[in-house]
């Protein structure tokens, strides 16, 4: 099995035992590693309608074959396990070191099931596990759990994830922090860690995968690299990291202003990629063997002082507690990133929900009894106050703390159409009425709003985007023309594919170096397999339809919580730009938040909105380039053409 390790790790905490299982080389030739592998076995392990939170919950912590590999971007991990927030299935992933430390350790993946009665820490040695007592750690930060978990054991070198105290109060957002630097953030699968009594895990490794033929792959790596050099949008990334998405996002009019009421910031030159850097900037850092360096590190003095210890705040962190919650402070910004950091709490989220209770606020259904001070737009300390109340689920953080979806129901009076998000799972910062890929991808995704399930518009406005997957035309951003068929494929190849190897998709992205040929190339040269391209994408395809499967299942165990009730009435209202639950808004729960029914009345984007009939015909033609039914769900033909019939059975 070259390019793995060939071992799992099985670690039940409800009796303490450990257990090591051989790969099945069969799986991974059908669902390579990572997010696929962690999707396959638990559709087979985890019984439907189960909470989230209970032992029957499980995590799988998977690598993919790139891992070990000298190449740019090959050291990730998904996290996979049913999410608290949404329900479903979902994942998410995370960079760094210990990705390519677990693998070294000699495991592909860490299956984690059962309680432990009280908290514990995984430490994996060069194959050797054990389960330790982590009662001296509980209650503390991440950071500081990862600094005592090391001298603990003893080995400085050793890599830890570890949550904070969000997932021990089961916030439902909750994170898993990486060496406190790179973070698994959506979804609050921290929380389900939280759940378990589980703090952390660490690994140290020095074995090395087998790979089939190592000079050639070492040629091609050498070549990936002396492009990635060369090519400026690499440069770029570099240079600002991600904030070099803030000006064109505000640009274009589709940066989330004022809980997605606005899709320009006035303000936005104070925190823009130029104005972190003349702020806040204090260095940066890189993941194994990648030339880009796009993690920042910042550093601020009081009264909002940041430490470079822990990771620096991306785009989505600058937006979400920037543009959205109309704050212009960097420095402001980086304290609610660090705060997050060290609670474990997803910026996205967390954004999304201060945003929620903001305008809640301001149309009079939350007072300051309610909260216990002031919440008015902007305000630094209200901020930074809400994310401890968050984390700590105290007074109205404990409302906040469900996601807005939750707290909506709760609060009433309407409060429902603006609470933005899709099956439960906060939007990311980027309006989809710009860019309306986007849209489709939020509808459709498997587990809620995310925007790393399907590359974004922007990037296939040039022609030959993407030659090798039939996409040479120019797109614009803001049509519907053929972005049915752009977001299947994307979401086949850059969100499940690049999650399942696993490598980092910005070095995917159109026009970086990193094409499908290079992809294919390096996972034949690693495992030796002789796949091509339309292989990989039905890899990619294969995990998509058995998450919408886990969807489809779960749902009728449940009593319909997930999947929303067909009906024919309208879909939507126009003159009120409120939806209904409608043929075209609610096929399986692929709906869109209310607020993108409106049009965008300034910036880039201006006179943009989600037209329903657009909407619902581009969802038509998705669900039939899926080989889905019309209501969204997988045909036998498609299951017995992906060889998931036996494993699926009837839907």
């Amino acid at each position: 099995m070259r390019g793995y390790a060939g071992r799992m790790l099985r670690a039940d905490l409800t009796n303490r035992k450990l257990c090591e299982e051989d790969l099945d080389p069969a799986l991974v030739q059908k669902f390579i590693g990572g997010r696929g592998l962690g999707t396959a076995i638990l559709f087979r392990e985890l019984k439907r309608g189960i909470d989230p939170f209970s032992a029957e919950n499980k995590l799988v912590f998977a690598v993919g074959p790139f891992e070990g590999a000298p190449l740019p971007g090959a050291s990730r991990l998904a996290v996979t396990g049913k999410s608290p927030l949404t329900g479903l299935l979902a994942d998410t992933d995370f960079g760094g070191y210990f990705p390519l430390e677990m693998k070294r350790a000699g495991y592909d993946a860490i299956i984690v099931e059962g309680r432990a009665d009280r908290p514990v820490y995984l430490w994996m040695n060069n194959g050797k596990a054990e389960i330790r007592d982590a009662v001296f750690i509980w209650g503390m930060s991440t950071f500081a759990a990862q600094q005592a978990i090391l001298a603990d054991i003893g080995e400085q070198k050793a890599r830890v994830v570890s949550v904070g105290p969000a997932a021990e109060n089961l916030v439902r957002y909750a994170c898993i922090a990486s060496e406190a630097r790179y973070f698994g953030g959506r979804s609050g699968l921290g929380a389900v860690m939280g759940s378990k009594n589980l703090k952390a895990i660490a690994v140290r490794g020095s074995g090395v995968p087998e790979i089939a033929e190592p000079e050639r792959l070492k040629s091609l790596a050498r070549e990936i690299i002396r492009d990635i050099r060369a090519d400026g949008s690499c440069d770029s990334l570099s240079k600002y990291g991600t904030w070099n998405s803030t000006a064109p996002a505000n640009l274009n009019g589709i940066i989330p202003t004022k809980n997605f009421q606005l899709t320009t910031f006035d303000e936005i030159s104070r925190i823009d990629g130029d104005a972190m850097l003349k702020t806040v900037y204090a260095g940066h850092r890189t993941c194994p063997w990648c030339p880009v360096a796009c993690r920042r590190v910042v550093r601020t003095g009081p009264p909002y002082s940041v430490s470079p210890n822990l990771g620096g705040p991306q785009y989505e962190t600058v937006a979400s507690f920037g543009s959205m919650l109309m704050n212009a402070d960097p420095a402001v910004i980086a304290k609610a990133n660090e705060l997050c950091n060290l609670y474990g709490l997803d910026t996205i989220s967390a954004g999304v929900s201060i945003g929620f209770a903001m305008e809640c606020y301001e149309k009079g259904l939350l007072s300051e009894p309610d909260i216990g001070f002031k919440l008015v737009w902007g305000d630094p300390d209200a901020i930074l106050r809400l994310l401890e109340l968050i984390a700590l689920r105290c007074g109205i953080g404990n409302l906040l703390a469900e996601g807005v979806k939750r707290a909506a129901e709760q609060i009433g009076h309407g409060s429902e159409a603006w609470a933005v998000h899709v099956k439960g799972l906060e939007v990311p910062m980027h309006d989809p009425r710009g860019k309306k890929g986007q849209a489709i991808s939020y509808a459709t995704s498997i587990k809620g709003a995310d925007h790393m399930e399907s590359m974004h518009d922007e990037a296939f406005q040039r022609e030959n985007a993407m030659p090798a997957l039939g996409f040479t035309s120019p797109m614009s951003r803001t049509s519907w023309d053929g972005k049915a068929k752009l977001v299947k494929t994307m979401q086949d190849y850059w969100g499940t594919v690049a999650d399942s190897l696993a490598v980092c998709k910005f070095l995917l992205i159109p026009p970086r170096p990193f094409k499908p040929e290079r992809i294919i190339s390096a996972l034949n040269l690693i495992t030796g397999w002789d796949m091509t391209i339309s292989d990989l994408l039905s890899a990619g395809e294969r995990v998509y339809n058995l998450g919408r499967a886990f969807a489809i299942q779960e749902s009728r165990v449940a009593n319909g919580c997930i999947l929303e009730p067909r009906t024919t009435e309208s879909a939507c209202e126009d003159r009120a730009g409120r939806w209904r639950q409608g043929t075209l808004s609610a096929r399986l729960g692929d709906v869109l938040p209310a607020r993108f029914a409106e049009a965008v009345t300034e910036g880039g984007s201006a006179g943009e909105r989600i037209d329903p009939e657009e909407f619902g015909g581009s969802l038509g033609e998705y669900y039939r380039l899926r080989g889905w039914t019309e209501d969204g769900v997988p045909t036998r033909q498609k299951l017995e053409e992906l060889d998931l019939a036996e494993m699926v059975g009837e839907l």
